[in-house]
């Protein structure tokens, strides 16, 4: 093996995690090991299927394909998986190429030392095929493997022609969506987002994560500037947002916003973000629920929840115990404190 190819060729396998087939060829293998020869009845339905893959159809040729490669119904035999896979791609059939692109990136077939390039650049160009053919899973692949790679032009394929696939599918396809907003968060939410053309571009991939049910995408929306804050906090917390649940029930507190009809109780958004891990929510569930003002008096749950958020470091929950006098020791110490159930009461 070159040094150029055994550098592709780790680089490739680098993106395992990325590459959507990874789990289910694990799976493949795994219960081809475990059922090494196939049952009659399986082999009876390949059979069946045998004249019309023959006579070119090429979704029964994808289906044979991915049945030798699989393994659990007719005996595994990844030559005659490629043939299939193959005779399907060259057809246009978009998700032959998809699959046999993506088993030729991960080198399922074993190439020899000599012919591993040769086998990279195809997996890469059947993903493109594919990929320019609006296909989103190959587009969301192709882009991934693109864009990821530490290599100007991977196997001469062009990053700015994968980020134009990936724009595209993000418009259709939530996977891709998800995808292209990672790589514009690089590891980070916004606090706070301006109206700039980058903010406009994570927005964009927001609504339509948010028009989609995304609790966190609703979330989000509301720090962008221009945009109707409470609005978005409340359709957030209606999905159970720990941190909208949490700054929604603070404002109702504060008599700055009322509850609509839709809206939780401000007991459950508490109780939502503080069983999700919010020491904020813990701390001021746990103080009401002492004190009973705002809903009816439960001091044993009430020191539960702020023993727990004390446990993990919060300062307030801490020194509240404290003036109450009640040492931690005293309090059941538990991972999780069970719902908060008391029907509210305003105060």
């Amino acid at each position: 093996m070159t040094h150029n190819a055994g550098k592709y060729h780790i680089w490739l396998h680098l993106l395992g995690a990325a590459l959507i087939g990874c789990a289910f060829l694990n799976a493949s293998t795994a219960k081809a090991a475990e059922s090494p020869t196939a049952g009659e009845a399986g082999m009876a339905v390949y059979k069946a299927l045998l004249p019309k893959a023959e006579a070119g159809d090429a979704e029964v040729q994808t289906t044979l394909g991915l049945m030798r490669l699989r393994g659990d119904v007719v005996e595994r035999d990844l030559k005659v998986a490629r043939v299939w896979l193959g005779k399907a791609a060259l057809q246009n059939h978009t998700p032959a190429q998809y699959y046999l692109g993506q088993l030729l990136l991960l080198d399922v077939f074993n190439a020899k030392q000599s012919d591993l390039n040769k086998q990279l650049t195809e997996g890469m160009g059947w993903l493109r095929r594919a990929s320019r053919d609006q296909h989103n899973p190959s587009q969301l692949l192709y882009s991934q493997t693109v864009l990821e790679s530490q290599l100007e032009s991977p196997f001469g394929h062009s990053k700015i022609e994968a980020q134009q696939h990936l724009d595209s599918c993000a418009e259709v396809h939530l996977p891709c969506t998800q995808y292209a907003l990672k790589r514009l968060d690089q590891g980070k939410e916004e606090v706070y987002c301006p109206n700039n053309e980058f903010c406009e571009q994570k927005k964009r991939l927001l609504y339509t994560l948010a028009n989609a049910g995304d609790a966190n995408a609703r979330y989000r929306l509301s720090k962008f500037e221009g945009e109707d804050r409470m609005f978005w906090v409340r359709r957030a917390a209606r999905l159970n947002h720990p941190k909208a649940s949490h700054e929604l029930a603070e404002l109702v507190l504060k008599n700055e916003v009322p509850l609509q009809p839709e809206d939780p109780a401000v007991l459950a958004l508490l109780n939502t973000a503080s069983q999700q891990g919010v020491l904020e929510s813990m701390h001021l569930l746990g103080s009401l629920l002492h004190e009973g003002t705002r809903f009816p008096v439960n001091k044993a749950l009430g020191l539960q929840w702020l023993n727990l958020a004390a446990q993990r470091g919060h300062k307030p929950s801490i020194e509240l115990l404290a003036q109450l006098q009640e040492p931690a020791g005293n309090i059941l110490a538990i991972d999780k404190v069970e719902s908060a159930q008391p029907t509210e009461s305003t105060p």
